[in-house]
């Protein structure tokens, strides 16, 4: 294929990624090969939408070697191995879908699929784990590919690798897989609780229930508003979609809503967070009402959100706060959760990475104990992201 072609393939695709949601921010790398010896790939740590075709990297199959100063993904040797082993792939996308990710939290080898999903193969191998960009991760996604008969795996604690013999067959690889997912996981609940059909609510309910003691309630999953913020010059923004109001550091919050003292809160003790959104989705609020302190079961949790997610009372701003200074998330109890960042695009994408760890929790509770990553990996990934990432990420991110 014609070089240019295939860069205008990977950029395309790269922002029909991001649109779809199969990944956040600058997560997740697609690839389009170019000849025998060479694919091109998305940079390291780059924002789809800045993207241009000078910005994509020429690697070579055999030896994962580069020119310029640009950095391939640190996933190029995944891509590399599926080039390796099936000449008629010409690309590739990892991506961190969310249904995809709950069968990557638990502890399967691998999913049933049925023939509805051809692409599939009658099954998904699941990739044992390793740390993102290690040899090691490379070496455990070729075993399973080995196993594969379909054109997708699904890689532990990490996301899912979807592959075709051009884009378009592609993304409907990761269509099928994410399809195919969720219909396992509600089979499997239907299953062991012995429901005539499907509920969401319920589900959640019977899932965490799994692992706990007590039976929980099912929950009433109505929205509730909170309200979203920002820093100013002078304070902070406070806005609940229909008024929006810039409260200085030294006016009284008397009379205005509570959530007002635990931003100011949030804002005092942590000069890191500029903008913070209030998110509810069902699965969020399920694990407000439980209590529970969320640790990592992927990847792209422990990068940009922390090693825990804490639930505190909305009438302690202060342990708020504090749960803030080494997390970019926090659940409040029986109330949703408050994602934060330097930027919106930031705040955006912790939420996006919450709501998918929470989700996969409560389908990982459905097929025996969760367990985390363990968290010495943890704690170098998190590491990793703050020094170097991070960085990377700041130059082609417009703070909002």
């Amino acid at each position: 294929m014609d070089i240019n072609k295939a860069k205008n393939s990977v950029l395309k695709a790269g922002i029909q990624l991001v649109e779809s949601g199969l990944v956040a921010r600058t997560w997740g790398n697609v690839s389009c090969r170019v000849d025998e010896e060479n694919f091109v790939i998305t940079p390291s740590g780059r924002s789809y939408q800045s993207l241009t075709a000078a910005d994509l990297v020429r690697v070579k199959i055999k030896d994962l070697s580069y020119q310029g100063e640009i950095k391939p993904s640190s996933e190029k040797g995944v891509h590399a191995g599926v080039y390796k082993l099936y000449p008629d792939i010409n690309f590739v996308i990892h991506t961190h879908q969310d249904n995809a990710s709950v069968i990557a939290a638990t502890g399967l080898k691998k999913i049933e699929v049925g023939g509805e999903y051809p692409t599939l193969g009658g099954e998904v191998i699941c990739a044992e784990y390793a740390l993102p960009g290690t040899k090691a991760l490379c070496k455990k996604v070729q075993k399973a590919l080995g196993k594969s008969n379909g054109k997708a795996v699904i890689m532990k604690h990490h996301g899912a690798l979807c592959f075709g013999g051009n884009a378009e067959e592609t993304f409907t690889v990761a269509s099928e897989l994410e399809k195919a997912c969720a219909e396992f996981v509600v089979n499997h609940y239907l299953k062991l609780s012995k429901e005539a059909k499907y509920d969401p609510s319920s589900m959640y309910a019977f899932a965490i229930g799994q692992n706990s003691k007590t039976k929980l309630p099912i929950l009433d999953q109505e929205m509730k508003t909170y309200g979203c913020s920002r820093r100013s010059n002078q304070g902070f923004i406070w806005y609940d979609g229909e008024r929006e109001l810039e409260i200085p550091d030294n006016q009284s919050l008397a009379g205005l809503p509570e959530e007002t003292r635990v931003y100011r809160t949030i804002y005092n003790q942590n000069k890191q967070i500029n903008q913070i959104i209030f998110k509810a989705t069902p699965e969020i609020l399920e694990l407000s009402a439980v209590g529970i302190n969320l640790k990592p079961l992927l990847d792209d949790f422990a990068q940009i959100i922390g090693l825990q997610v804490r639930t505190v009372d909305k009438n302690n701003p202060d342990m708020i706060a504090q749960a803030l200074s080494k997390s970019t998330a926090v659940l409040i109890l029986n109330t949703g959760a408050l994602c934060c960042g330097l930027t919106k695009d930031d705040a955006v994408a912790v939420g996006m990475i919450l709501q998918k760890s929470c989700k996969a929790l409560i389908g990982a509770s459905l097929f025996g104990k969760v367990k985390p990553i363990n968290p010495v990996e943890s704690m170098i990934m998190r590491y990793v992201y703050l020094k170097k990432y991070s960085k990377q990420t700041e130059k082609n991110i417009l703070p909002h």
